[in-house]
């Protein structure tokens, strides 16, 4: 995350940056090392690190955390949504038309590699959403996301059952079934490695799909 110096910008064909390209570069350069720095910190299991463990972290001084982030909730706000991303960049569609088997399998191994990236900040959303419309929003946003990737999964299946996407129905199921939720509560309560969770996730949407 250092400065790229004149002498690296012309070894890689360029030439050296105007002074006001290089103003407006640092700050960048500054928010995303604070963002790593909470995400590294809340990923080793502080739940809600301080401005002073930040600031170390990321090598700069505490006044720094906030020339750049408004406040607490803009830089945990921020650290959701680059996991977002993160966790986005995982999917792959599933075909609907595949065999339910295969489909089950193929999204829980998917949703395991994504649970496993969010994990973390989602905890510290959890815990402070009430005070936080951003982070609200950010999970509900991934709460959508996923729901929706159910929907178009299994919308054969679903289409075969009445009333499947109204209130309590089948879809709900399937959402409490595989969601964060439940995979947490599997890895960090019962002690299952992600393979065992997928597992055991499997085994519930199967019964819930081919009954």
């Amino acid at each position: 995350m250092g400065r790229v110096t004149a002498a690296e910008d012309k070894d890689q064909g360029g030439s050296t940056p105007p002074a006001g390209r290089r103003r407006r570069r640092d700050p960048e350069r500054t928010r995303a090392v604070l963002v790593e720095a909470l995400l590294d910190l809340v990923a080793e299991g502080e739940r809600e690190p301080t401005r002073k463990a930040i600031a170390e972290r990321a090598g700069v001084s505490e006044r720094t955390v906030f020339v750049h982030f408004a406040d607490r909730e803009a830089l945990y706000v921020t650290a959701a949504e680059q996991q977002a991303e993160r966790w986005r960049a995982l999917a792959v569609e599933v075909p609907p038309e595949w065999p339910v088997r295969r489909k089950v399998r193929a999204l829980l191994d998917q949703r395991g590699a994504m649970y496993e990236v969010m994990s973390p900040i989602r905890k510290v959303g959890l815990q402070l959403e009430s005070e936080s419309p951003g982070l609200r929003r950010v999970m509900a946003e991934g709460d959508t996301w996923f729901r929706d990737d159910l929907a178009r999964t299994f919308a054969p299946e679903l289409a075969l059952v009445s009333g499947a996407r109204r209130p309590g129905g089948l879809l709900d199921s399937l959402e409490a079934a595989s969601g964060w939720a439940a995979w947490d509560h599997l890895r960090a309560r019962r002690g299952l490695d992600p393979t065992a969770a997928v597992t055991a996730l499997s085994r519930t949407l199967r019964a819930l799909l081919e009954s």
